[in-house]
C-alpha cells in the first residue's frame, strides 16, 4: 500500500485514493478509477487450455443466467516472458466500480454451484491481487476478443510524485497517437494482495494484434526512444515489459460505464 498511500497523500486523500486526484484547473474532470483483479494461476496435472476454455464457457453461461453484476473477465497467456514468470495463465477481472466487483464476487461465491470447485480442480492460483486502475489512452472501439497486453513495473524517481508523472504519460499518449499508434494505455496502483511491492504502479499497454505491437516497436526504435527519454528521464524508471496473449471471456460491463 506504500505507493497508494504516497499517491493519496499527494492528492490530499486518506481513504479514497484517486477519487479527486487531478481535479485541478488543468484537468476539468477527475479521471475514473476502476478496480482490476488478477489471479496468477497454474494448471493442475492433466489440465490445460482446453479445460480453461470449457470452464469459461460454463462460467459465462452461469453469469448470464444469474444476471451477474457488471464484470468482464479475460485470461492472459504469457508470450514474451522471463524465467521468473512461472505460471500458466492470469485471470483478469474488471468492474466499473468496487461495489459492482464485490457484488459479482458475492454472487459467484454463493450461487454458482460447482463452478468454484471445478475451477480449483483445474488450476491452482498462488496469488490474487487488486489494483486501482486509470486509463491514460483509450484503445480503438472494436469487437476484438483477442489482443495483446504488455505489463511493466514502474518506480517514480525520488523527489517526484504522480502529479509529475501524469502530464508526461498524457504527452506520451498524444505523441504515440500522432505517430500512428492505436495502443491503449493504463496505470494500475496496487490496492490489495500485493504484500511488499518493489514498484509504484504497473504500466499496461494493449494492442489489437502482434502487428499493431510491431508498429509501435518500429516507431520507438526509429525515433520514439528520444521522445521517451525527453519525457521520462529523471522522472520514471520502468522494467522490461512482459507481453500476454489475452482472450476475452466475458464482456459484462454496459457500454455507458
Amino acid at each position: 500500500m506504500k505507493s497508494i498511500a504516497i499517491w493519496a497523500a499527494s492528492c490530499g486523500l486518506l481513504l479514497s485514493p484517486a477519487m479527486n486526484c487531478f481535479a485541478q484547473e488543468t484537468e476539468p474532470e477527475a479521471p475514473k478509477i476502476v478496480p482490476v483483479e488478477l489471479y496468477v494461476c497454474n494448471f493442475n496435472d492433466g489440465k490445460g487450455p482446453s479445460d480453461l476454455d470449457a470452464w469459461s464457457t460454463q462460467w459465462n453461461a452461469w453469469a448470464d443466467s444469474a444476471n451477474l453484476a457488471p464484470y468482464s473477465g479475460y485470461t492472459l497467456a504469457p508470450f514474451y516472458f522471463g524465467n521468473d514468470q512461472d505460471f500458466d495463465f492470469i485471470w483478469l477481472g474488471v468492474s466499473p466500480d468496487a461495489v459492482s466487483m464485490g457484488r459479482a464476487y458475492d454472487q459467484y461465491s454463493t450461487s454458482s454451484g460447482s463452478l468454484a470447485a471445478d475451477f480449483n480442480e483445474m488450476a491452482d492460483c498462488g496469488a490474487h491481487s487488486n489494483f486501482a486502475t486509470m486509463n491514460i489512452k483509450k484503445p480503438p472501439e472494436d469487437d476484438a476478443t483477442s489482443f495483446i497486453l504488455t505489463f511493466s513495473d514502474c518506480k517514480i524517481d525520488e523527489g517526484k510524485t504522480f502529479d509529475d508523472v501524469h502530464p508526461a504519460l498524457k504527452a506520451w499518449a498524444e505523441y504515440r497517437s500522432a505517430n500512428g499508434s492505436e495502443a491503449g494505455m493504463w496505470v494500475m496502483w496496487p490496492a490489495y494482495g500485493g504484500g511488499k511491492v518493489e514498484f509504484d504502479f504497473k504500466w499496461i499497454t494493449s494492442y489489437r494484434s502482434h502487428e499493431s505491437l510491431g508498429v509501435d516497436y518500429d516507431q520507438y526504435v526509429s525515433g520514439g526512444y528520444e521522445k521517451g527519454g525527453e519525457l521520462f528521464s529523471g522522472l520514471l524508471d520502468c522494467d522490461v515489459s512482459r507481453a500476454y496473449v489475452t482472450t476475452q471471456r466475458r464482456d459484462g460491463i454496459p457500454d455507458d460505464d
